[in-house]
C-alpha cells in the first residue's frame, strides 16, 4: 500500500500520463498526492555572454510556467476528489525529486519516461533513470 506518492509534472504528454496514473494510484490507496515540478538553474555556452537580469528574468519566467503547469495538474487532482500539494523547486530534476520524496516521506515516486528536456536529456542522462537508479523509493516509470 501506498501511502504518500510525489508524481514529477512538467506540462508534457509524459507527465500528464504519469499524473493519471499517479492519481488512480492514490484513489486505490487512499494516499497523500503531491506534485513536483523543477526549474533547472540557467545553462548557457560560455562564448555567449548573458548579464545577471537577464539570467534572473529568465529563471523568474521559468518558474511561473512551471507553478502554471503544477496549478493545472493540482486542478486535475481535486476534480478526481483527491487533495494534493504542489511544489516548485529549482536545481537538478532528479536530485530535487528524490529530495523531496525523502523529506516527505514519500513511498513511492511517479515519473513519465520523458518530460519536456528532448535531446539534451539523452546526452546528460534522463531524469527518470537518475530517479530509478538511486531513490529510495519505488518508483514507477509511466510510458
Amino acid at each position: 500500500m501506498f501511502k504518500k506518492i510525489v508524481v514529477a509534472y512538467d506540462g508534457s504528454e509524459n507527465s500528464l500520463k504519469a499524473l493519471d496514473k499517479a492519481i488512480e494510484l492514490a484513489k486505490c490507496n487512499n494516499a497523500e498526492l503531491h506534485v513536483v515540478g523543477v526549474v533547472r538553474m540557467f545553462e548557457f555556452a560560455i562564448i555567449d555572454y548573458v548579464s545577471p537580469e537577464e539570467i534572473e528574468e529568465y529563471e523568474k519566467q521559468e518558474i511561473s510556467k512551471e507553478e502554471k503547469y503544477l496549478k493545472e495538474a493540482i486542478q486535475k487532482v481535486s476534480q478526481a476528489g483527491l487533495n494534493g500539494t504542489y511544489k516548485v523547486m529549482e536545481g537538478d530534476p532528479a536530485e530535487e525529486i528524490m529530495t523531496y520524496a525523502d523529506e516527505v516521506g514519500s513511498d513511492l515516486i511517479v515519473v513519465g519516461r520523458r518530460g519536456v528536456g528532448g535531446f539534451k536529456r539523452l546526452l546528460i542522462g534522463s531524469t527518470s533513470s537518475n530517479i530509478v537508479k538511486y531513490a529510495n523509493q519505488s518508483v514507477l516509470v509511466v510510458k
